[in-house]
């Protein structure tokens, strides 16, 4: 720890330590000249002899700043103001390298993004290996495709069906949040009563809406987790709590827990019936 403090007195005192440094070992080499000088040789061979025998004063100073300081860390300022005094030259050249550059991890950042939650972090659903997504996929005769299902063909697929455990269904939305405090507009999701069955997920608080409270079209809603916290501060009483929804009022009967998510790329604030 002595020796890091050391360093630190050093880095703050460097001038002034060079200085002397500098002034030493010229005082040494005059000192060695002229001792050589007595002995009888010229001027010029003295200086010589000193030298050769106090070694590389360069050398020397090199050392014993390495002994004082940090080479590392010196070597990378050295670097930074070089490469710094090279951009102010080039400017055109560095705007489009830094260009360059900020493309291309974005790039890579957003591609693993997408294989990370894809493909590496798990979903946060029961038995997410056997969870499918099934969705229309129809061209019109003008044309125009259709990527979207009706509540009907939900219907017919759910009475149908012998192939799944069961299928629920999803639309996306928004939501215009009023009254207690401030107004904003967040993401929702339309899920059908059965949509928490069938991803094997609860609420942290209270019970997820039924399929009997979608089917009589009851006005109640859960929220996620941030906006729990965002909005009413974490407190369990937001449970019976009134939120209104595009000028209606709803029912908070559940909180998500803070891992869940639907899709990746938006974070769903409001899930309604």
């Amino acid at each position: 720890m002595s020796s890091f403090f050391q360093k630190l007195r050093w880095l703050r005192q460097r001038s002034d330590k060079e200085a002397e440094l500098h002034e030493e070992l010229q005082f040494h080499l005059e000192e060695e000249a002229d001792q050589r000088q007595e002995d009888g040789l010229t001027e010029e061979e003295a200086q010589w002899a000193a030298r050769r025998e106090l070694g590389n004063v360069a050398l020397v100073e090199e050392d014993t700043r390495a002994a004082w300081g940090w080479m590392r860390l010196e070597q990378f300022g050295r670097d930074a103001g070089y490469g710094l005094r090279q951009i102010r030259r080039n400017l055109a050249f560095s705007a489009i390298a830094i260009a360059t550059l900020a493309l291309g991890i974005g790039g890579i950042t957003a591609m693993f993004s997408a294989v990370d939650t894809v493909l590496i972090r798990p979903l946060p659903y029961a038995d997410a290996d056997r969870l499918v997504m099934i969705w229309d996929d129809l061209t019109k005769s003008d044309g125009e495709s259709k990527f979207y299902s009706t509540p009907a063909e939900w219907y017919e697929w759910r009475r149908l069906n012998t192939v799944f455990t069961d299928v629920a269904a999803t639309t996306s939305g928004d939501a215009a949040i009023s009254g207690d405090g401030d107004p904003e507009q967040v993401p929702a999701r339309k899920v059908t009563g059965n949509f928490w069955s069938v991803l094997g997920v609860r609420p942290q608080l209270g019970p997820a809406f039924t399929e009997d409270e979608d089917d009589k079209g009851v006005r109640v809603v859960v929220i996620s987790h941030a906006l729990w916290q965002r909005r009413f501060g974490g407190s369990p009483g937001v449970i019976g709590r009134t939120l209104t929804l595009n000028d209606h009022p709803y029912e908070v009967v559940g909180v998500m827990p803070p891992e869940f998510y639907f899709m990746p790329g938006r974070d769903i604030d409001i899930w309604m019936p």
